[in-house]
């Protein structure tokens, strides 16, 4: 089956990373990435492709009744082909635009602290100007 430790565990899986969660009828299942091919490097960060995953059922005490349609919906979800065209890296954040995740790198990380606190005091009152008389205020 898999290689014994000296715990007396047997491992079950080897993963480069964790796609997600996912919960049917009868519980949760963890996606994982088992085999990555090395597509870039952008700026010295190294982005992935999925080329093969595994979904491993978590077990759990608590739900024991097998539902009849636990296993049409498995299959519906194995039909999602995760090895066409899904990206990931460790330290790059592929949710952004190249042109962004260039600008916040070489922003200086004071000036980074600096934005999020303007943010954070640029808060307004929408009744100010009304004349309202608000909690906290005088109108």
């Amino acid at each position: 089956m898999g290689q014994k430790g000296s715990s007396g565990l047997y491992r079950a899986v080897s993963a480069f990373g964790i796609v997600g969660f996912v919960r049917f009828l009868e519980g949760y299942y963890i996606v994982l990435i088992t085999k990555r091919r090395k597509m870039a490097d952008i700026g010295g960060h190294a982005i992935y492709k999925i080329e093969d995953t595994n979904m491993i059922y978590i077990p759990n005490d608590s739900v024991r009744i097998t539902h009849p349609d636990e296993a049409r919906y498995l299959r519906i979800f194995q039909n999602v082909d995760l090895s066409s065209n899904f990206y990931f890296s460790y330290s790059y954040d592929l949710s952004h635009s190249l042109q962004y995740n260039l600008t916040v790198l070489r922003m200086p990380l004071e000036m980074l602290k600096s934005e999020t606190t303007q943010t954070r005091q640029e808060s307004f009152d929408i009744f100010e100007d009304e004349g309202l008389i608000t909690q906290g205020g005088s109108g």
